[in-house]
């Protein structure tokens, strides 16, 4: 097994909340970074109208797609646009290991590709960490 990246990314939960106020924004948004699987979440939590939930999951979503990105090899990157990558996994939680974080990309499955994910969140900041090994 090798590991072949690591990306980590920090965000600042408040920008998320500024930019909640304008809810076709932060949907626009959601749009081009989600999974549908995701984005079909996200609309629930729209709709239920828990702004607080609506943000932190929203910060959680960017701040792993952020660190998967930059987990990416440079002619991956070159490759494959931001926002095209971020449409092509997901993360979810694993029910069978303490609704860890895990990510969902059929691409990685295919080449033998684990992905290894730590998500923390405190009250201003949500920071995440991406291994992708080789098995």
């Amino acid at each position: 097994m090798t590991i072949i990246g690591i990306g980590c990314d920090i965000l600042y939960i408040p920008r998320i909340t500024k930019i909640s106020n304008s809810p076709s924004r932060l949907n626009k948004i959601a749009k081009k970074i989600m999974h549908e699987t995701e984005y079909e979440n996200f609309s629930k939590l729209i709709h239920s109208q828990n702004k607080k939930l609506t943000v932190s999951y929203f910060a959680s979503i960017w701040c792993c797609k952020e660190a998967y990105y930059k987990s990416l090899t440079y002619n991956e990157q070159k490759k494959t646009p931001f926002f095209q990558i971020c449409r092509q996994f997901y993360k979810a939680n694993n029910i069978y290991e303490n609704n860890k974080p895990v990510i969902i990309n059929p691409s990685d499955h295919e080449k033998n590709i684990k992905v290894h994910i730590s998500l923390s969140h405190d009250t201003d900041y949500v920071t995440s960490y991406i291994i992708r090994e080789k098995l």
